[in-house]
């Protein structure tokens, strides 16, 4: 009887120590869903070495961007609500090349955001362009953003 129960005892000993290890690890490189904004473009009056890319209200964001609308069925910029999102950007310096930044992934490690992207260079343009890319986050994966291209 004695043996049964130091038995079962140590299982459940076990199964709470199994239990309590996943659920700290819940923060650790989690999948972060986002949204690409279209339709905005980068003020002329701002370079690529912006104080921080990453933008809590709208007022910050219109410091930086402008709404581009377009004719068409998705020519309105992409909506953002600020109450609920944030919005984390990569800001290309002018160039007269062509240059388009794909989101590959953003995951969340403890407190910093890693989005990883690609940097694809194109054609020479007869004109200076400055590219972004705009990802619109949920709040609830608020945290330092950290960048990094990859191949």
């Amino acid at each position: 009887m004695m043996k049964n129960v130091f038995i079962l005892f140590s299982i459940l000993l076990l199964i709470g120590c199994n239990s309590s290890v996943k659920s700290g690890d819940s923060t650790l490189n989690e999948e972060v869903p986002y949204k690409e904004a279209k339709n905005y473009f980068v003020k002329s009056n701002i370079d690529a070495a912006i104080g921080s890319p990453k933008f809590e209200t709208q007022q910050e964001f219109e410091k930086v961007f402008g709404m581009a609308t377009t004719m068409g069925e998705n020519g309105k910029p992409t909506p953002i609500d600020f109450s609920k999102e944030f919005v984390v950007a990569q800001i290309e310096d002018p160039s007269t090349q062509t240059i388009e930044l794909k989101p590959v992934s953003i995951r969340k490690n403890s407190n910093i955001l890693e989005i990883k992207y690609k940097r694809i260079a194109g054609e020479n343009q007869s004109y200076t362009t400055q590219t972004a890319m705009i990802l619109i986050i949920d709040r609830k994966y608020e945290g330092d953003v950290n960048f990094e291209e990859v191949q």
